[in-house]
C-alpha cells in the first residue's frame, strides 16, 4: 500500500489524516529544548556558586525552566511529533523538576520543614543536580533521534495507508482492551499472583493503544466501535476512581486527547486540553486523598463492595463538609478538616505537595554527600530475566516502601511508596558518575524510541503505536526509579515492538501473498 505523506505546516487538520512530521518546527522546538535545558544549567550553576538568600531568587531557575518546557512541549506536538517520548521527556521534566522544584522551596508539604529547617541552599544542589541530567538527556537524545530521522516525504513500498492499515487493526485492539479492562474488575485490587499479574500488566498496554487510536480514527469508524471504546475509557475511570489512582483515570483521557493531537495540531486545541487535564488532576486530587485515608482503605485486600462503599463515603462527604470523616494519620485517628480541604489555596498546596520532588531529592543529596550512599542500582540485572523464567523474582519496586519509612523515619510507613526521581536515585547510588551515565543511557533510550516514532507518523513503522502511549508516559514519569521505572520498562517496550514488528511483518506478507496469488488466478483465467 502506498501513500503520499505530506509535510504541509497548516495547524489544523481534518480527524482521520495523519500527517508527517513538519521538519523546520520539529528542529525549532528541538532548539527551543536545548536552550531551555542550557539556560536551566547556566542560571543552577551561578546559584550554587553565589547561594543567594533569598528563596524567590532561588526559584526563579525551576520557574522559568517550567514555563519554557510548556512551551517546548507544545510546539514538539505542533509539528506533529506527538508520539516522540523526548517530547514527553522535557513535559515530565519541566512539571516535577520546574513546578516540583517551586513547591519543594515553598514547604508545601510540611514533613520538608522538619528535616531542611531553615535551610534553603539544599535547593540549589537539587537544581544543579537536575539541571546537569536535563541537559544531558536532552542532548543525548537529540544526538540519537536525528540519525536516519525522516527529514522529507516518504514515498515508498513501506509507506502503508495509515486510515485503512488502523481500521482493519482497530476491532481486534478493542477486543484485547476489553478484555484488559474487564480483568482489572475481576482480579480486584490486584493479581495476588506475581505472574499473573506480570502478564496482565502486558493486556493492559492495549487499553491506552485502544483510546489513542480511538482518538485517531473518529471520524473513520461507525458508532458501534465508537461506543465499545468509549465504554472502555468510561470503565478504566471507573475503575481508576475504585483504585482510587488518579493517574489511572488522567492516563486513560490523555490517551484518547493524544489521538487527536495525531491529527490536528492546533496549538489552542493543544493548550486547552492540557489545562482541561490539570483541571481533571486538581479536581480529583482530593477525592484520591481521602479515599487512601478511609480507615477501611487497604490496598491490597479490600473488594469491590469496600470500594464501592468508601468511594460512597468520600462523595457524601465532599457534598456536606460538615460529616465526620476519620482518617488513619501517624498511627492515630483524626478528624479530617473537610471546610479547610475543599479550600482553594489548599487544593493548590496539595497538587504542589504532589509534584514536590525537591525535599526527597534534597534528602537523598545529604545522604550521598555525609557518606549514606543508597545500594538500589546494585542488582540491575534483574530487570533483564522475565518473571515467566524466573517465578520467584524478588519484587524490583520494593524499594518505594523501604525509603518512605527511611524519609519519615517510621517503620510503618513502609506500607506506602515513594519515588527518588531516577537523578536523585543515580546520585544517591553513585555520586556524580551515576548521574551522567544513568542520564546519557536514558537519553540514549529516548533518541533511539523517538526516532523510531517519527518513522511510526511518517508511515513506515506503524507497530510503534502498540507502544506509543505507554513510551509516552514511561518519558515524562521522571519521578521513578531507574531499575523498575526505567531500565525495566524500556526492556518490555522494547520486547513487545519487537514482537509487533514481526506480527505486522508476517500479515504484510500474507496479505501480499495472497494478493499476489489472486492476481495470477486472474491472469490464469
Amino acid at each position: 500500500m502506498k501513500a503520499k505523506v505530506s509535510l504541509d505546516s497548516a495547524d489544523d487538520f481534518p480527524l482521520g489524516v495523519v500527517r508527517s512530521v513538519d521538519q523546520a518546527k520539529w528542529r525549532i522546538a528541538n532548539y527551543w529544548a536545548l536552550v531551555n535545558a542550557a539556560l536551566f544549567l547556566i542560571t543552577a550553576l551561578a546559584l550554587y556558586v553565589l547561594a543567594p538568600a533569598s528563596l524567590t531568587v532561588i526559584l526563579s531557575a525551576p520557574a522559568i525552566f517550567f514555563i519554557g518546557g510548556l512551551i517546548t512541549f507544545v510546539l514538539m506536538v505542533q509539528s506533529g511529533a506527538v508520539l516522540a517520548p523526548i517530547a514527553w521527556f522535557v513535559l515530565g521534566s519541566s512539571i516535577y523538576f520546574g513546578l516540583g522544584a517551586v513547591a519543594g522551596g515553598l514547604r508545601v508539604h510540611p514533613y520538608s520543614a522538619l528535616i531542611f529547617g531553615a535551610d534553603i541552599l539544599y535547593l540549589t544542589r537539587v537544581k544543579l543536580l537536575n539541571a546537569c541530567s536535563v541537559l544531558l538527556v536532552v542532548a543525548s537524545a537529540f544526538l540519537i533521534s536525528k540519525k536516519s530521522a525522516p527529514n522529507k516525504p516518504v514515498q515508498s513500498s513501506t509507506v502503508i495507508d495509515q486510515l485503512s492499515f488502523f481500521k482493519e487493526l482497530f476491532p481486534y485492539i478493542l477486543a484485547i482492551a476489553i478484555v484488559g479492562v474487564c480483568s482489572k474488575f475481576i482480579v480486584f485490587p490486584i493479581a495476588e499472583n506475581l505472574l499473573l499479574r506480570s502478564l496482565l500488566d502486558k493486556v493492559y498496554m492495549f487499553i491506552p493503544t485502544c483510546l489513542l487510536l480511538l482518538g485517531m480514527l473518529w471520524r473513520s469508524i461507525g458508532w458501534p466501535l465508537r461506543a465499545l471504546a468509549l465504554s472502555i475509557l468510561v470503565l478504566e475511570i471507573l475503575n481508576g476512581l475504585l483504585a482510587f489512582t488518579k493517574y489511572q483515570i488522567i492516563y486513560a483521557m490523555l490517551a484518547l486527547v493524544m489521538g487527536v493531537w495525531i491529527v490536528t495540531h492546533s496549538k489552542k486545541f493543544i493548550v486547552a486540553t492540557l489545562a482541561l487535564l490539570g483541571v481533571v488532576f486538581a479536581v480529583i486530587n482530593p477525592v484520591i486523598t481521602l479515599g487512601r485515608a478511609h480507615l477501611d482503605y487497604d490496598a491490597n485486600t479490600n473488594t469491590l463492595a469496600t470500594r464501592i462503599g468508601i468511594l460512597a463515603d468520600v462523595f457524601i462527604a465532599h457534598s456536606n463538609p460538615d460529616e465526620t470523616f476519620l482518617i488513619m494519620q501517624n498511627g492515630r485517628i483524626v478528624k479530617m478538616d473537610l471546610k479547610a480541604m475543599n479550600k482553594l489555596e489548599e487544593r493548590v498546596q496539595a497538587v504542589g505537595r504532589r509534584f514536590d520532588v525537591a525535599s526527597i531529592q534534597g534528602y537523598l543529596v545529604n545522604e550521598y554527600n555525609n557518606g549514606r550512599a543508597g545500594n538500589t542500582l546494585s542488582e540491575f540485572w534483574v530487570a533483564f530475566i522475565p518473571r515467566i523464567i524466573w517465578p520467584e523474582k524478588p519484587i524490583v519496586t520494593r524499594p518505594g516502601g523501604e525509603l518512605n519509612a527511611k524519609y519519615y523515619n517510621d517503620p510503618n510507613q513502609s506500607r506506602s511508596s515513594m519515588a527518588p526521581t531516577y537523578s536523585a536515585e543515580a546520585y544517591w547510588n553513585y555520586g556524580p558518575a551515576g548521574v551522567v551515565i544513568v542520564s546519557v543511557l536514558l537519553g540514549a533510550a529516548l533518541g533511539w524510541l523517538t526516532r523510531y516514532s517519527l518513522a511510526a507518523i511518517a508511515g513506515v513503522r506503524p507497530e510503534y503505536f502498540i507502544i506509543a502511549f505507554p513510551a509516552a508516559i514511561w518519558a515524562c514519569f521522571v519521578e521513578s526509579w531507574v531499575v523498575s521505572g526505567y531500565l525495566g520498562a524500556f526492556i518490555i517496550l522494547v520486547v513487545i515492538l519487537m514482537l509487533a514488528r514481526l506480527v505486522f511483518a508476517c500479515a504484510e506478507y500474507l496479505k501480499l501473498t495472497t494478493s499476489g496469488l489472486s492476481k495470477i488466478k486472474q491472469e490464469i483465467n
